[in-house]
């Protein structure tokens, strides 16, 4: 997932399932300091109504940003895994 996404609502047969970033895991893995491995930075929530999305989606609505260029992130990721690796 990438481009102007910023969050994924998917409808299921028993509830739904709201995928968004998580913008410290973001941070972690753009950060060149981290020794940590590339995490990804999605995260997936189940609810099991539409009113319990809405609830989330309303309390974290201004967190949610649209992610920088996906090929960046994914630049800045190897670059850092490849130079912990020698």
């Amino acid at each position: 997932m990438g481009g102007d996404c910023v969050a994924r609502i998917e409808k299921l047969e028993n509830g739904y399932t709201v995928e968004v970033v998580d913008e410290d895991q973001r941070k972690k893995n753009n950060d060149p300091k981290s020794k940590e491995p590339w995490a990804d930075p999605w995260k997936t929530y189940a609810f099991s109504t539409a009113e319990e999305v809405k609830e989330f989606i309303g309390t974290h609505l201004d967190a949610l940003k649209p992610p920088p260029d996906a090929d960046e992130e994914f630049s800045s990721a190897f670059a850092k895994d490849a130079a912990t690796s020698n």
